[in-house]
Parts: C-alpha cells; structure tokens; sequence
C-alpha cells in the first residue's frame, strides 16, 4: 500500500521484482515515490514505458486524485485502464494554473509525442472555409484553411474542395461580384470578359461604385448562411423598384436572377427548429476499431460531413469522444453554436468556457435524450456506420473487379499490377509522356514516371508513343520488373505501336489494351458514346457497361495517367512562358521584367521602343534603357553564324 491509498499492481514491475533485478526495482520506487508526492493542483501527466517513451497523455483538475485512481484496486471496470498501467514504468507531470490550461497543454502533447493510446487526430488537411473581407472596399469571396480574427467574415467548413467550388460557382453565377484575384484586379486597365456578358459590375475600372457593391456583397452573405428565401425578398424589392423607375432591362436581369436562385438551390436537406451551426456527431465500434462521423450543419442545411478512423486501444468510447473533441477543436476551424455528441463527455463544461472564450459567443455542448438532436446522433451513426462497411467491402470489391477483368478481356493473368501510359502536347511542342501505376487496383504513386519526349520533334503521337514504351521497358526487361497489364490510351493505333514494343524486347507475358472513346451514335434511347477497349489480335472492340465497376477501374487509370501527363506539361509551359529574353540582360529582374511587359504589353513593344521611350514610359535609368535597347538592335550575324554550326 502507498499511503494507505495505492497498491503498485503494474505487470512489469511484478515481474521485475521476481527477478530480484536491483536497477528496475529502484525504478519501481521511483515511480512510488511519484504517485506519494503528486500535487493537489491541475496539470498534465505524462505515462512512460521502459523504454522512457510516452505511451499516453492526460490531463487532471486534481493530479494526485486523477494519477493516483489509474493504480487502484477498484477501477470501476475500466479495461483499458488496466491493459494501459501493464506498461506504465514512470510517470512526468506538469502543473499548470487551471484545467483549461491543462486542456490546451494535453492536445499540444498529445500532438508532440503521439502516445501509442491516445486518440491521435491526424487531421492535417484542416478544413476549408470560404473568407469574405467585408471591411474591404470591393470584396470577393476566397477559399482559405485558416480562419484568424482579422474582422472578415469566415463560412463553412467545407470538407472538400468539390464543394466550395461548387458554391463559389453558384455565387457567382447568380451574383455579378468581381471573380478576379487580388493580384490582378489591382492591375487591370479595362473590365474584362465577364464584365462585358455582364456577369461583373467592373469595380476594376470604377464601373460601380462601393455603396451598390456592398449591396451585392449583403446578397452573397445571404446565399453563404443558407438564407436564399431573404436574399430572394431582397431582389422582388429590387425588381419591383427598377420596375416602377421604368428600368425595365435592369429589373429583368433582377427577375432572371430570382428564377436561377429558386430553380438552382436545393431544398434543404436537414431542416432545423432553429436555423443554427451544429456539429452533430456519431460513432460506430467494430472490435478495436472505431469510426466518427461529424455532420456539420449550416443555418439548419448540412453543408457537408467528414469521417475519421481510429484504433481503439483499449480506450472506452466516452473516453475516445472526450480525447476527440478536445482535439478537433483545438486546431483553427469555424465553432458553430451548438456541438451534439452521442455520449457523455466529461470535458463537456469544460469544452464550453473554452470555446466560448475563443469564439466570443454562447457555446454548448449537449448530449441529448429526446427530440430532434437525437434523431440527428441517429443519422451521424448510420453515417458512421456505413464508412465501416464501405471500408470492410472496398477491398473485397477491387480483388473480384480485377478477377472479372481478367475474364473479360481475355487477360492471361489477374491484372495485380497495372502500368498506364498517355502523352500530352500542342502541335508537338513540349511533348510528354506519363506512366502510373495501380497495384491491386489502388494507384502506387511512387512508381509513377513522367518523361521527357526526346527524339520526336513534330506531331506523331504514335512515335513519341514508341520512345515513352521502349525507354520504359528496356531496362525493366533486363531487371524483369514487368506489370501484368499494360494500358495505352488512343485505340487501335497505339495498341499496333505497343505490340511492335513487345516484339522489339521480346516481352511476352504482359497483358495489353488500349481504350479509345467510341464515336457517337444517335439512337432511340439518346445519344451515346460508349468506351471501346481493345485487346490484341481481335477486330472488334470490347464494350462493357458505362456503369461496370471494371470500366470504372479502367477509366480511373485512364485518367489518372492523362492528369499526370498534362501536369507536367502544364509545369514545362509555364517555365517556357516565364522564360523571357529579358532574362539574358544584366539588371533586369522580375520586378522591373513585369513593369515593361505592363507598360509596352509584350516583348515586341519593348522591341519596338525608342531609349527616349524607355526612359519615359518604362521609368528607366539611362544607362539600363540603352542596354535593351542595344541587345534588341545588335547586329544579327553573330545568331546566323551560330544557326550554322547546328546545320
């Protein structure tokens, strides 16, 4: 007994003294002289193995109380408690001045050290939200990942990109604000393409001035909190007064406005009591794992849901909630109203004052018994559920997807390991080619190739084709690391070209098919354009259903290794673009490089001008406006004289 109050029942140190070995005993003591001499005050505890490894992270009101309840005889049935003091061999701790602080401090190292039985919230994507700086002059809504306490207005979280563009897309369709990024609104001379299919007011150019604009910014604000029925009250106003002023045109883009508003927007999907932010959560345990689902729900609307996925560790489910929340709100990210959990917290008080504090406002937290909050936990269970049955049927699926394509198009082998191939140009310019990879039919990015076209320098898809396959499996045949499947993006053609490959190298048991897309066809049911895949030594194409999970895989290949490919001719267009001869004269940096391209419009402008020119409208030195002007007007013998040498 320790103090009358604590028994050490911790396995390694039972085992230890049996052994009678002197260094750990006094280890043991040392951990006895801990739990005796823990402080009434709240702090943070930090459990160690052997090893001196933190293996958890907690934090107390009362640390002697808390620390000292782990090593009782009675621990009111809490399993995980037990398994997790077998390994306890030292324990840190340190004190703060509240259990707030103490709340803060227990996520940070909980982050710092990443204890093997904490729930550790890997969420390094942090969410997205849409910011509008309503404080600035002429505002446009942007996608941002950190939301500060800078006066702007914050909406979301979004948990994909999907749908932020999908609502800026609406916005802006509906709402004729400016589209256009800081950068270049501050720099633009005359409205652009927008502005004339009058999709924008032209604030650029001072086409409209901040008082009306502010009213299209009250307007986004309305779509952005879900409240479409106001914004549309707002606009039959508008209308009926640009109706009565006799402004005829102005009220019909007004009315058009109204009808996309209440064709386009959904009916809302949950509706509320109350039109509040909640964060609604549910779980569902399967043996010693866990799946969390959160609803984030809007104005009464669910914006938008997010899972996450944890080990169990022994850990009971209200303690996996407590460990979650604290950590799923202590990153940066909108506090809605109201968070609904499905079990009891006991941080739930605790969780309030703080976030309270951080966001200014009234927040609860609330387990509810009864009513329309539960029936909400409902949903975000079956929802949590149906992740855990998605994620236990996924795999199962792609093994008979891959056995299917194997009977389908006459594979000599279960396709395992699947090699795709595409090239990317303009009028055969930056020519590239790429390759990925989808083992077991999930993509394996570290095998991923992209290349270079070399010896091809005009439009012949069908010979870059040949270069990309023959610089590929030259060197894989000697080190015999060949796929099952290979997959050529173009038809017929391109197959032909593979084949000849084959033959070249000698490859003989790899699998090939090339997709091409079907020409249209106009028929009773509508027109079609079916995906037509062909394998070696058969006429006919292979047609599978548009809706088969083996056309899916393959067209997911497909365009993966198209997206790869046109990445990276994007990247070597752009580097051709930002490549300028003005890089080739001494002291002329970026800064100045944009100024004359801004002032003369492109490098023949530059060309063009006059040193006087330079120096008045560019804002040259002298001397820096003379150089240009020499390297544009040297004498062209020396560049004709080198074209020879290449002749």
């Amino acid at each position: 007994m320790i103090g009358g109050h604590v028994t050490i029942v911790s396995k390694g140190c039972q085992r230890i003294f049996t052994k009678k070995c002197l260094h750990v005993i006094k280890g043991c003591m040392k951990l006895i002289n801990k739990l005796k001499n823990l402080p009434d005050s709240p702090g943070v505890y930090l459990m160690k193995n052997a090893k001196h490894k933190v293996i958890y992270v907690g934090k107390a009101k009362n640390l002697r109380h808390r620390v000292r309840s782990y090593f009782q005889r009675e621990r009111g049935g809490r399993a995980y408690v037990e398994y997790l003091v077998r390994h306890v061999e030292d324990i840190d701790f340190v004190l703060t001045e509240t259990e707030k602080e103490a709340l803060i401090l227990e996520n940070n190292l909980i982050k710092q050290f990443k204890p093997k039985f904490n729930i550790n919230l890997r969420d390094d994507k942090t969410f997205i939200s849409i910011k509008l700086e309503v404080n600035a002059k002429f505002p446009s809504p942007k996608v941002v990942r950190q939301i500060e306490n800078d006066g702007a207005m914050y909406f979301g979280p979004y948990a994909s990109a999907k749908a932020v563009r999908e609502t800026l897309r609406y916005i802006h369709d509906i709402v004729p604000i400016r589209k256009c990024p800081d950068t270049v609104f501050k720099k633009r001379m005359k409205p652009c393409l927008y502005y004339q299919i009058h999709k924008c007011l032209g604030p650029c150019c001072g086409l409209v001035d901040e008082v009306v604009y502010r009213e299209l910014i009250d307007q986004v604000v309305l779509i952005l909190k879900g409240k479409q029925d106001d914004l549309v009250k707002v606009l039959k106003q508008q209308m009926l007064e640009e109706s009565k002023a006799l402004r005829y045109e102005k009220a019909a883009k007004i009315r058009d406005r109204i009808l996309a508003i209440e064709e386009t927007v959904e009916k809302q999907k949950i509706h509320s009591m109350t039109f509040v932010d909640r964060d609604v959560f549910g779980y569902y345990l399967a043996g010693n794992e866990v799946w969390i689902e959160v609803m984030f729900i809007r104005s009464g609307n669910m914006e938008d849901i997010a899972s996450y996925h944890f080990s169990v560790n022994h850990n009971a489910i209200e303690e996996i909630f407590r460990s979650f929340l604290n950590q799923f709100y202590s990153q940066t990210r909108f506090v809605p109203a109201e968070i609904i959990i499905p079990v009891e917290s006991a941080d739930s008080k605790l969780l309030e004052e703080w976030l309270t504090e951080r966001k200014g406002k009234k927040i609860v937290v609330i387990n509810p018994k009864r009513g329309d909050k539960v029936r909400l936990i409902e949903m975000a269970q079956k929802n949590a559920e149906n992740a855990y049955r998605v994620s236990q049927t996924h795999g199962g699926d792609l093994a008979l997807t891959l056995m299917t394509l194997k009977e389908t198009l006459y594979l000599k082998q279960i396709p395992e390991r699947i090699e795709c191939f595409d090239i990317s140009n303009i009028s055969g310019k930056q020519a590239v080619g790429s390759m990925v990879t989808f083992e077991q039919g999930k993509p394996t990015k570290s095998r991923y190739k992209k290349f270079k076209i070399k010896t091809v320098g005009q439009i012949d898809d069908y010979a870059m084709m040949h270069e990309v396959l023959i610089r590929r499996y030259k060197r894989a045949v000697e080190e015999k690391d060949l796929p099952n499947l290979i997959i050529v993006d173009g038809g017929k053609g391109q197959m032909g070209v593979a084949l000849k490959v084959f033959d070249e190298l000698a490859i003989d048991n790899v699998d090939l098919v090339a997709l091409a897309k079907g020409k249209k066809e106009i028929s009773g049911l509508g027109e079609k354009a079916g995906e037509q895949i062909f394998v070696p030594h058969r006429s006919d194409p292979i047609v599978l259903a548009p809706s088969s999970p083996e056309l899916l895989l393959l067209d997911k290949i497909r365009d993966e290794a198209h997206r790869f490919a046109v990445a990276y001719h994007r990247k070597l267009r752009r580097k051709e673009y930002y490549t300028s001869p003005l890089d080739e004269i001494p002291g002329i940096g970026i800064v100045r490089k944009k100024k004359l391209i801004r002032c003369f419009g492109s490098i023949e402008g530059i060309r063009s001008a006059t040193i006087e020119q330079l120096v008045e409208i560019g804002k040259l030195p002298a001397k820096c406006a003379t150089e240009i002007y020499q390297f544009f007007h040297k004498t062209e013998s020396p560049t004709v004289k080198n074209t020879k040498q290449f002749e």
